[in-house]
């Protein structure tokens, strides 16, 4: 089973940043992963706890450390006393064994044993000291350089709160594409067919012709299945079969995606800027003339001459 992806698309007051994409371990810590997982999509609707949303969209990142870790989650109070999971309250450790051995690891933040809720932190570098206390459940794959480096560096007061909001401006799940069904299945399958029609239109045919035409097609398929032993598996076993991204292929489809997502940003943001112009200066289109216009030079002698 494929590891999970999810993403945030992050915000320094009203600036886009940029995306970070994560990778969820949900084969050492399923619960942990679920949770996280649907938080970011908001699957889960309201609490009945707290009747807020389960989701972790335009909530902050209300603590940050530099060269230690950035946290966020608590989209109930919004200054990490808040949060809850889609469990209902708090639920216990799962995998502990996991070393916080390196930057971009996605943890559990707790109040202590069995606590964890809805707040997490991404380690800007290696805390051993961490160890077998918070459970790391997921890492940073796309984004670390770009993105969360840029929000490590924004100013905070005595208490680690960014002075500039960091927001959590969208969020959700990556999928997987399902590739179409193989186009040589495709193929074979429209060729098991066409004999059955055409055997069905030659039935007004004599029976000598019927039969010649059924030995050649026999010795053809013959000739062609010892060119081409069948090394796959059968037909009817593939007729359904879906054909999954490769690893490759997926990240490279992830890099190509945020690229175009990028641009259509920097499109909008210049459609705005350009309506914005529009509207403070019309009938100019978008350019401010300044001044009395051109000055034209008068010589005082030519001037008295005339």
């Amino acid at each position: 089973m494929p590891r999970p992806r999810v993403f945030f698309d992050f915000s320094i007051g009203s600036d886009l940043v940029g995306r970070v994409i994560f990778e969820l371990f949900n084969d050492t810590a399923p619960k942990t992963a679920e949770n996280f997982r649907a938080l970011c999509t908001g699957e889960k609707g309201l609490s009945a706890v707290s009747e807020r949303p389960l989701y972790y969209k335009n909530s902050i990142i209300h603590r940050s450390i530099k060269d230690f870790m950035i946290q966020g989650g608590d989209f109930t109070k919004r200054n990490g006393t808040g949060g809850e999971s889609i469990y209902g309250g708090v639920f216990p450790d799962e995998d502990l064994a996991r070393p916080l051995d390196t930057n971009g690891l996605l943890c559990m933040a707790n109040r202590g044993p069995d606590t964890n809720g809805s707040q997490f932190f991404i380690t800007l570098q290696e805390c051993p000291h961490l160890n077998g206390k918070h459970v790391v459940f997921g890492k940073v794959i796309s984004g670390y350089e770009d993105v969360v480096k840029t929000l490590a560096q924004v100013p905070v007061d005595e208490k680690d709160r960014p002075q500039t909001p960091i927001v959590i401006s969208n969020c959700g799940e990556l999928e997987r594409r399902k590739a179409k069904v193989d186009e040589a299945t495709t193929k074979s399958k429209e060729s098991d067919q066409n004999p059955k029609r055409r055997s069905n239109r030659s039935r007004s045919r004599s029976a000598d012709q019927e039969t010649t035409r059924r030995r050649r097609r026999k010795s053809k398929h013959a000739r062609s299945a010892e060119r081409e032993p069948n090394t796959g598996p059968s037909l009817n076993s593939t007729e359904n079969a879906i054909v999954q991204e490769t690893e490759e292929e997926y990240d490279a489809r992830l890099e190509r995606e945020e690229r175009e997502r990028m641009a259509e940003a920097k499109r909008i943001e210049l459609e705005r800027i350009k309506q914005m112009n529009d509207l403070t200066y019309p009938g100019h289109g978008g350019i401010r003339f300044k001044g009395r216009g051109r000055m034209k030079f008068v010589d005082p002698e030519l001037h008295q001459r005339r």
